[in-house]
C-alpha cells in the first residue's frame, strides 16, 4: 500500500513539472501571419531563426500557399508544428502577429 502511494505522488509531481515548464517555454504570442518576414514567422511556437527563414525561401520559391495545411511542404513543418501554429496562420489579410510578452528589464503594466 505504500509503495503504490509513493508511485501515485512520483506521477503527480513529474505531471505538474512538465505541465509548468510547458507553460513557461510558450511564446506569448498575439495575432495572425500571413506573408510575413522572418521575424514574424520566428514568434510562432516551435519555430525559430531558421525555419522561419526555410518558410520564406520555400513561399520565394513556390508562391504563397493555398491551403494553411501548406506550410506542412516547408522542410522542418511536420504534423506536430503544424497544430502548435496552425491557430496562427491565414491565407487572407495582413500579418498581425506579435510578442506580448515584456522583454528583459520591461516590466508589465497594470491598467489603472
Amino acid at each position: 500500500m505504500d509503495k503504490s502511494f509513493g508511485v501515485v505522488i512520483v506521477v503527480i509531481v513529474i505531471v505538474a513539472v512538465c505541465q509548468a515548464k510547458l507553460c513557461f517555454s510558450v511564446e506569448q504570442i498575439e495575432g495572425k501571419v500571413n506573408t510575413a518576414t522572418e521575424t514574424q514567422i520566428a514568434l510562432l511556437p516551435g519555430i525559430g531563426a531558421k525555419l522561419a527563414a526555410e518558410v520564406v525561401n520555400f513561399l520565394a520559391t513556390n508562391g504563397s500557399f493555398k491551403t494553411i495545411e501548406d506550410i506542412k511542404k516547408v522542410s522542418g513543418v511536420g504534423g506536430k508544428k503544424f497544430e502548435k501554429i496552425k491557430d496562427f496562420v491565414i491565407l487572407e489579410g495582413e500579418s498581425t502577429i506579435k510578442s506580448t510578452k515584456p522583454t528583459k528589464g520591461e516590466k508589465e503594466t497594470e491598467a489603472k
